[in-house]
């Protein structure tokens, strides 16, 4: 499972500050990202909802846990078994980035995933 998640092989999806709609960038992410779990029927993944450092804890933890619902819902419009996805909140606990500007705060908006089965 090493090695399939350094790869990462399924793109991120962004979100806008304090939303969880699935944007339109995002939504082309994951019809690529559909069309792989697609390809590779026995994959089960977790999708983590992250926030920026804006806000507090536990506003973050609810808003990342939307953003993996959301993302989690709408693979499963494009055919994926919702049963093969998990989705989980990182809030704002996990950043990809720790710089205080909107480059940073938008890169940790996003659904990330991870596999766990192949």
């Amino acid at each position: 499972m090493a090695e399939l998640n350094a790869e990462m092989p399924l793109g991120d999806a962004l979100f806008d500050y304090d939303q969880s709609v699935i944007r339109d960038d995002a939504q082309a992410v994951l019809r690529a990202n559909a069309d792989y779990l697609e390809r590779w029927g026995t994959t089960r993944v977790t999708v983590e909802g992250h926030a920026d450092s804006r806000g507090t804890n536990e506003y973050n933890l609810a808003l990342g846990d939307r953003r993996a619902q959301a993302v989690r819902d709408y693979l499963a419009t494009l055919g994926v078994a919702a049963d093969r996805i998990l989705p989980v909140t990182r809030g704002e606990e996990s950043p990809q980035c720790t710089t205080e500007d909107e480059a940073c705060w938008q890169s940790n908006r996003r659904g990330h995933f991870v596999f766990t089965a192949k």
